[in-house]
This record gives C-alpha cells, sequence and structure tokens, in this order.
C-alpha cells in the first residue's frame, strides 16, 4: 500500500462515507535537504487543499518564541539562569497557592525561590493553566477572583500566583508567555515584529503572523475549523481562540504554514537561527526532577496525546528547551533526545538533532489530543524515516550513517 492510500484508509475508516479525519497537512525535511516533502490530504468541501493553507498553531508557537528568548540569551540580553523579577518585575517575589482555609478563603506563601527563564520554557516555574489545575480552578470559582480574559494583556489573562515553588515539578504552564514578554521587554520590539526580523525574514519564511488583520492574504487561506462530535466531524458552532488579537501572545497565537514551519525547523537543524552551542542545550534534558510525568498510562487518552503524542508510553522522558524529550530511540523513528509538541487544533511536531531530521502534522480539529491523529502522525513519521533511511543507502561509502534506532 502507498503512502498516500494508507494515510487515505486512517481518515475513512472501514472504507465508509465518514471523515474520522478531517484536511490534514504533513511536512518533513532533513538537515541537508536531500528529503523534503510537503502535502495536504483531504476532500472536504470548501477546504483548502493546498499546502499553503494557513493554520492555528496554538501551542506550536512555543518553539518559535523558544528560539527567540534564546536568542536574546545569546546576545547577553537575557540569562537563563536569573531571576525573571529582573525583567518583569511582577515576578520579584511570586507568592505559591498552597491550599484553602475552612472558610475557603485561598492560603498564599511566599516562594522560597525565584523564577527562571530556563523554569519558563521548561514548564518548571511553578505556574499553571486554569484548566488544567484544580487549585486554579477552584481559586477561579471565587467571587473575589479576579475575571481572567484571554482577548486582553498577558497580566490579565494568568493569575500572578504560583502553585508550588520553581523547580518542583514539570507542570504545563503560561511560561513560555512570559518568557515572550521577557523578549518584548529587553528587545522594545513587539514578539511578532521580533520574530519577523530575527527568525521569519532569516528563513524566507512569509507567511507567520501573530495578525491576520494585517494579512488577508493569509485569512483567506486558512484551512476549515473541524470538531469531533461523536462519530461526526463537523464546522464548530464556536472558534475557540481569539481572532484579532491585542497582544502577541509567546505561548499560543501564531498563524502559519506547513513551508514556513518546515523552513524554521531546517534553521534550527542548520544552525542558521541559534549558535550550534545553543542548538544542542535544547536537546539536552533541562529538569532535575521528572515529578509530575509519573502515571502516563493513567492519564485519559486526548491528554496523553497532547503532551506526549507519538512517544511510546514506555519510554522515559525529560524536557528540553521547547518541547517534549523521549530519554529512549523509538526503533523505525525519532533518536533519543528529539524533541516535540503539539498545538490545540492537533497540530504536532518533531525534531530530531541526532538524524537531522524534522516534521509536522498540521490540522484543524478539535478537542485537542484526537486518537486518530496521533495514529496518522505515527505513521508519517516512519514513513519519513523509511525515506530518510534509503537516501542514506544510497550515499558513498563513507558517509555517516543513518541512526534508525
Amino acid at each position: 500500500m502507498s503512502f498516500e492510500d494508507l494515510v487515505q484508509s486512517l481518515r475513512h475508516l472501514d472504507g465508509n462515507n465518514g471523515l474520522p479525519l478531517p484536511r490534514v497537512a504533513l511536512g518533513a525535511v532533513n538537515k541537508d535537504g536531500s528529503f523534503h516533502f510537503a502535502k495536504a490530504f483531504g476532500e472536504e468541501s470548501k477546504d483548502t487543499m493546498e499546502t499553503d493553507a494557513v493554520h492555528y498553531l496554538a501551542s506550536s508557537t512555543k518553539i518559535i518564541t523558544t528560539i527567540a528568548a534564546l536568542q536574546c540569551v545569546e546576545k547577553g540580553l537575557l540569562h537563563l539562569d536569573a531571576n525573571i523579577g529582573l525583567v518583569l518585575p511582577q515576578w520579584e517575589s511570586p507568592q505559591v497557592l498552597t491550599g484553602f482555609d475552612h472558610n475557603d478563603q485561598p492560603i498564599f506563601k511566599s516562594s522560597t525561590k525565584f523564577i527562571t527563564l530556563r523554569h519558563l520554557l521548561t514548564h518548571s516555574s511553578g505556574l499553571a493553566y486554569v484548566f488544567m489545575e484544580p487549585l486554579l480552578t477552584r481559586y477561579a470559582q471565587l467571587p473575589t477572583a479576579e475575571p481572567r480574559n484571554a482577548s486582553n494583556g498577558l497580566e490579565q489573562k494568568f493569575y500572578p500566583f504560583l502553585i508550588c515553588e520553581p523547580g518542583e515539578r514539570w507542570h504545563y504552564s503560561p511560561g513560555v508567555d512570559w518568557a515572550g514578554r521577557m523578549v518584548e521587554k529587553v528587545t522594545s520590539m513587539k514578539l511578532g515584529e521580533y520574530m519577523k526580523a530575527h527568525i521569519f525574514d532569516l528563513v524566507s519564511a512569509k507567511d507567520s503572523t501573530f495578525h491576520l488583520e494585517d494579512r488577508e492574504d493569509m485569512r483567506s487561506r486558512r484551512a476549515n475549523l473541524w470538531e469531533r462530535v461523536g462519530d461526526e466531524i463537523r464546522a464548530p458552532d464556536t472558534v475557540p481562540w481569539a481572532d484579532p488579537i491585542r497582544d502577541d501572545f509567546g505561548g499560543g497565537g501564531l498563524w502559519s504554514t506547513v513551508s514556513d514551519l518546515l523552513k524554521i525547523f531546517s534553521g534550527i537543524l542548520g544552525y542558521k537561527l541559534l549558535h550550534e552551542d545553543t542548538v544542542k542545550s535544547m536537546f539536552e534534558p533541562q529538569l532535575k526532577t521528572t515529578a509530575g510525568f509519573d502515571n502516563q498510562p493513567g492519564h485519559s487518552a486526548s491528554y496523553r496525546n497532547a503532551i506526549y503524542n507519538s512517544v511510546p508510553v514506555e519510554s522515559p522522558v525529560n524536557f528540553g528547551l521547547g518541547g517534549l524529550m523521549n530519554l529512549e530511540a523509538v526503533p523505525g523513528r525519532r533518536a533519543a533526545r528529539s524533541l516535540t509538541w503539539s498545538g490545540m487544533p492537533n497540530i504536532y511536531w518533531w525534531i530530531d538533532l541526532e538524524n537531522g531530521v524534522a516534521g509536522a502534522y498540521l490540522s484543524q480539529l478539535i478537542p485537542t489530543g484526537d486518537d486518530q491523529a496521533v495514529k496518522l502522525f505515527t505513521v508519517f513519521e516512519k514513513f519519513v524515516y523509511r525515506n530518510v533511511h534509503s537516501l542514506k543507502e544510497q550515499q558513498p561509502a563513507g558517509c555517516r550513517p543513518y541512526n534508525h534506532g
């Protein structure tokens, strides 16, 4: 069966007319440029089948914000292990929410540690998303809790306190949003402006922006948003993200294409965006404790797919600068210490520095962590490595062999 037939078989289960998966764009590249794949699959009416279709990246924005922050580290504008309060005064002396008293009033204590940029980039700062942390969910229900509106500025989007000490455990968080704010502070540029000048323009990525209102040509190329409801896929009643937005949120807000993402990933693999030493540090385990990654099989399928995507459940993990890291090679696929992450509308990517391979799965399907999407992402990754392996075998003797796990 060809790869194209395999993709269609996963999109149309049991040969019926239903669509278990709507339109998807797949792309992959290797470091030397000998392999490049980009293709859209789908036949939904009124949806674009072009590879320049524009997708909302959601949390897949985080890897690009990480690049921006690390560039500022290279320039001496930021420091990975300094107190972020030196740049963001509101975080100089953070408070930690420890629980609630018998009157249902929140109990706070002063943190004994300061937050660092490294904490922000690795989700170990003690920050958390309200919808993923019971303490914050309970706090948000208090009549005295100030409302948080995602369409307003960063300070109005998240609560200004922690749920544990910095470095104590991994907890998916808005830390990268604050890292993006730090880039803005030290460069006196909006995050999107900085990204354009120092990331997008360097790799000729011309279709990436926070603001579609400034790029109507991109707005006209948006892939349609779909929602899985039971066994059906249909257009949702509401869109779960704001457009337009006022601020450039580094944790989720970019619009882009599969072609632009591959250019950015190539820029990482080829050390065009960051120094070689910096890139290598991205692929080093950053967490001293992996508390927060325990009980993988106990999570819901959607949570596990969103956090771990195609990393096998038995693989030990850590976190690098920019993504989740598998500590063991995945046979036939990525090498050990590869990075990966996802975005809400079932967007997935991986970067394998050892083998010089990167790929992306772009769709606009909610809710997040779709099981069938991860199955197709896994099949695509296997397809990519088979082809890259074949190219390696065709190279002259003496070339570095491909490590396929």
